[in-house]
């Protein structure tokens, strides 16, 4: 840790600073006037209790975690039999020139919004789109039990359907909205799609939040990863990445309290899905990831942008600040400052640079035990 602080446990657990800070005394409980939550509003965790009085408190007999955040891994549905491609010798060419890179796209929505099934299906290193195929689309509500099949879409050529939650049809989407009939309720749920022609498939998870969504976010290359561009070694055929230590342990103590993870990357689309399947991998708790739209990611500024234009989205949608920002980059620290996280919550591993007022940290591990001594943040 940096001899400036007496340790991120101690930021976390003293409340250092202002602007809403988790007050805690030394033995995890709240401390009677402590800091103002961080929206501005009345407290949930006055007296620890929620908005409806109930208590959430270990010392008052309530529950000492939240609900597991499902890992939304059950076994696909039966595709049955793959049938004739609609435009054989174009789409037969097209899959032919390397392994596919579907990917779909997850979203963090209210139970108002209007809810979108969006993947994308592409093949190869050039990642060339499947343009006007069939797909079938299945749906695992909560991530357990049955699937549903809601229908059959077929992929788009470019510029088919307008612009959805910031989704551009580059050409070889699904847009696919689920039916008034299908509508999903609050919780975590799973999107498989099967390309019809070759059976291939990929999945998509939709958040619906209340207004009690609590999130999390955290970058991922240098962040999470043992280096900035370990990934790029694995598209070279090296070893997948380790993870940093204890970073699994810190950001599960974080979700067994309630908060809900968004691992955020600059890198490019087609890394949707393997960036999902690092986090697996790794013992990192589940999450929803955002990457680019992008073929070769963003660097610099314009990976800045995209990380500020995520992090307003998400806190319009939720009707909240953001609670944490991890990060490793000087980027991130003004991304997250932009975003309205409070400084004391905007973390920086190992950050050689301006935090812009956040908490630079060296070792995942210390931050373990302040992260399990915050107060519940789920109903």
């Amino acid at each position: 840790m940096r001899g400036w602080v007496c340790g991120l446990v101690w930021v976390l657990a003293c409340g250092g600073g202002s602007g809403g800070g988790v007050g805690l005394d030394a033995g995890g409980g709240p401390v009677d006037g402590g800091p103002a939550p961080m929206d501005g509003g009345s407290s949930e965790r006055d007296g620890g209790g929620d908005v409806d009085g109930s208590t959430t408190r270990e010392d008052a007999g309530g529950p000492t975690s939240c609900p597991v955040t499902p890992t939304c891994d059950d076994a696909p549905p039966d595709p049955g039999e793959a049938t004739d491609w609609i435009h054989s010798i174009r789409s037969g060419a097209t899959t032919t020139l390397g392994s596919e890179r579907h990917r779909g796209r997850d979203l963090v929505l209210r139970e108002t919004d209007a809810q979108w099934a969006l993947a994308k299906f592409a093949y190869g290193a050039n990642d060339d789109d499947l343009q006007d195929e069939n797909v079938d689309v299945w749906l695992q509500r909560n991530c357990s039990g049955a699937w549903e099949m809601l229908g059959t879409a077929r992929t788009s050529d470019d510029g088919e359907y307008p612009t959805v939650y910031g989704v551009e049809d580059t050409g070889g989407w699904v847009f696919f909205e689920i039916p008034e009939s299908a509508r999903l309720g609050v919780g975590r749920h799973r999107l498989h799609f099967v390309v019809k022609g070759d059976l291939t498939t990929t999945d998509q998870l939709i958040e619906v939040v209340d207004g009690n969504a609590h999130f999390v976010v955290s970058d991922v290359d240098g962040t999470l990863t043992e280096s900035e561009n370990a990934e790029l070694l694995v598209l070279l055929n090296g070893p997948s990445p380790t993870v940093q230590v204890g970073a699994p342990e810190a950001l599960s103590a974080l979700a067994a309290r309630g908060y809900k993870i968004l691992y955020l990357t600059a890198r490019p689309g087609w890394l949707t899905t393997r960036t999902h399947e690092w986090v697996d991998e790794r013992g990192l708790p589940p999450g929803l990831v955002h990457t680019t739209f992008t073929f070769t990611g963003a660097l610099n500024e314009a990976a800045a942008t995209f990380k500020r234009e995520e992090l307003a989205a998400l806190t319009e949608t939720i009707g909240r600040p953001i609670d944490f920002g991890i990060g490793n980059r000087e980027s991130d620290a003004a991304a997250y400052v932009e975003a309205g996280i409070v400084a004391e919550h905007r973390l920086l591993y190992q950050l050689d640079g301006d935090a812009m007022g956040g908490v630079i940290f060296d070792d995942y591990r210390d931050l373990v035990a302040g992260f399990e001594a915050l107060p519940l943040v789920c109903e």
